[in-house]
């Protein structure tokens, strides 16, 4: 075969219901000059078999077996096998678009980067194959794609570059700075701490629109859906944490926004658990972990970085500093209030069978997602005024103008107005053609929660 351009290592562990979807994707690649590293941690549902068939048919297959069930050993198994130019990797229960190595592949041999990532469709199997855009580079950003940049330089992305799937990474990168995924159990969270020191480490990066991976979010055994998942963002901060302290890193914003971040996701776990009396011991030790790891981080940043960043007005963070209960009692308020405005919510955009969706980005489809994913069927089209979207398909709908869906479905639908920043705007819009009542604002929703968010039931 010559030079390995890309090493595409799929850890797995009984995949049997997805693994031929995930490996025809990879070996019908258009770039060739692949070898391909399925690692296997003692799969009992006849994964091992499938994959052993296709290594049979395929040179370019090495079949790696894992004494641990952990997805972060599998993948640092597969980092060290790999002899490709590049390093990408795969989930068992992920598939990829045909072109995506090659594509992948000229960007970083053009530009000598330390990695390269494209945006890429997250996708439900509901009815049908739903899929749902996730643009890293949103909103304002959008001019950085195909631009060479120092991600370090840009705290923005901790929030927006969360997957280590959708790229492929140099190979001598990983190795000098000896980046590694953490090696704790089952498939958790292992890709945070990979994702964020790349970040930290690279000098050259580019995000790209390239056709990618495709992102399964109704696999109810994903480690998103671990009630455990606490525990793991606990083990994930701590691993963190001593890179931190082993390289040194200063950069006080990017330190901040990573710090939010982690945050952010161990409130969002925290939000599911039980009452404090209800916790197992494991999980009590895992939340004054995270309190003790919070203290040390957040006594490395400065007032005024703090301040700007806005860490001293988060009410979490403030209550999670402090050794008392009121935490928990804030976040079950918090939960039965956001259940409370879903639930309001639903029941309102279910008592019209019609609605149109006032916003055609990131929000609105995530909004449109979600419905769907809940079995609502009423919504007729997107409405947008960028222009350059009019009469396009977006997740099967068209884009239309404001007067336009008038003229096409009259004044009998709700609207539903999905834009974080422009919704008033939106709002005197409508009113200036005469609609009041029917306007609603949607919950916003971001891509990722799109598919996972249960709305309650409409009273």
């Amino acid at each position: 075969m010559g030079q390995v351009k890309v090493s595409v290592i799929i850890p797995v562990y009984n995949g049997a219901a997805y693994i031929r979807e995930c490996m025809d994707s990879i070996v019908c690649q258009t770039l060739k000059e692949i070898e391909i590293i399925p690692v296997d941690a003692g799969s009992t549902d006849g994964t091992v078999e499938i994959l052993q068939e296709y290594a049979k048919k395929d040179s370019r297959i090495k079949l790696l077996f894992s004494d641990k069930k952990s997805m972060g050993y599998q993948t640092n198994r597969g980092i060290s096998a790999a002899k490709g130019e590049y390093i990408g990797f795969c989930e068992a229960d992920d598939y990829l678009a045909p072109t995506m190595y090659e594509r992948l592949y000229e960007m970083v041999s053009e530009n000598c980067l330390d990695y390269v990532k494209s945006d890429f469709d997250m996708f439900v199997d509901h009815d049908e194959r739903m899929f749902l855009r996730y643009r890293i580079l949103d909103g304002g950003k959008a001019d950085l794609y195909g631009s060479v940049i120092c991600p370090r330089d840009m705290s923005y992305l901790v929030f927006r570059d969360v997957n280590m799937w959708n790229g492929i990474y140099k190979r001598a990168f990983i190795k000098q700075n000896n980046i590694r995924l953490n090696e704790t159990p089952k498939a958790a969270f292992q890709d945070m701490g990979f994702v964020l020191q790349t970040l930290l480490l690279a000098n050259k990066a580019m995000y790209v629109r390239e056709e990618a991976n495709r992102y399964r979010r109704d696999n109810v055994n994903s480690s998103v859906y671990d009630q455990k998942s606490l525990l793991f963002v606990t083990w994930e901060l701590e691993y963190f944490y001593a890179f931190l302290m082993a390289h040194k890193i200063e950069g006080q914003e990017i330190l901040a926004a990573v710090l939010k971040r982690f945050l952010t996701s161990f409130c969002e776990y925290y939000g599911r658990l039980p009452g404090i009396a209800d916790l197992t011991e494991e999980v009590r030790h895992g939340i004054e972990s995270f309190r003790q790891i919070l203290r040390k981080f957040y006594a490395l940043l400065e007032y005024g970085t703090r301040s700007l960043a806005g860490l001293d007005c988060m009410l979490d963070l403030k209550l999670l500093l402090e050794e008392d209960s009121f935490f928990d009692a804030y976040r079950r308020q918090k939960a039965e209030l956001d259940r409370k405005y879903l639930r309001e919510f639903y029941s309102r955009v279910c008592k019209s069978p019609k609605t149109v969706i006032f916003g055609a980005g990131e929000c609105g489809t995530a909004c449109y997602a979600m419905l769907r994913h809940n079995s609502y069927k009423g919504t007729l089209c997107f409405c947008d005024n960028n222009e350059a979207l009019w009469n396009k398909d977006v997740m099967g709908l068209k884009v239309l103008s404001l007067e336009k869906v008038l003229e096409t479905y009259g004044r009998d639908v709700l609207f539903l107005l999905a834009n974080v920043e422009h919704w008033q705007d939106m709002y005197h819009q409508l009113r200036s053609f005469g609609i009041e009542d029917s306007v609603c604002k949607a919950v916003s929703v971001g891509p990722h929660a799109a598919f996972e968010t249960k709305l309650p039931l409409p009273v």
